[in-house]
């Protein structure tokens, strides 16, 4: 499960029995049923990028509760989670797609990024190459490189989101 690697599970009674105090924070099992909600929404709707605004209403959530579910249980904000998630989404399409029929252009707007100097930027930061590099590569030899501890693994992301 994505949430369970994300983060790490730490369970109280196990903490307890080895004296370690262990305090949850307040709303810690409601976070736990929001971040799940968030992340079925986001595999229902795995190519269309989103306002933040329009997935709380489709939750029934606030953008406040939001955030702190997701830093609690994700260790990031949704607005960084969005953003590597649609990174991968990205990378997946360009791993498997053909040079030749396509470009890193149609697949960086298919995937909502507009500013495609700031995407190829963000890009090589975060898989050590250009997004170039990956399309006209073989899909059996791209290498997945995780340059940032807030890198989420390629593999765990897609199998979840596709």
């Amino acid at each position: 499960m994505l949430l369970r690697s994300v983060r790490t599970v730490i369970d109280p009674l196990e903490c307890q029995a080895n004296s370690v105090d262990v305090k949850k924070k307040r709303g810690h099992f409601r976070y736990d049923a929001i971040v799940a909600q968030f992340l079925d929404f986001l595999a229902r709707h795995p190519k269309r990028p989103m306002p933040l605004a329009e997935i709380c209403a489709a939750i029934d959530v606030a953008e406040r509760t939001l955030r702190a579910a997701c830093e609690e249980q994700l260790g990031m904000g949704p607005i960084r989670f969005l953003t590597l998630r649609r990174m991968h989404l990205a990378r997946a399409a360009l791993i498997r797609s053909d040079a030749n029929a396509t470009s890193v252009t149609r697949i960086a707007t298919d995937y909502g990024f507009w500013e495609l100097g700031r995407f190829s930027v963000s890009y090589r930061a975060l898989f050590g190459e250009l997004p170039s590099e990956t399309l006209r590569r073989p899909a059996e030899r791209c290498p997945i490189h995780l340059n940032r501890p807030s890198s989420l693994p390629a593999n765990e992301v897609t199998q979840h989101l596709n």
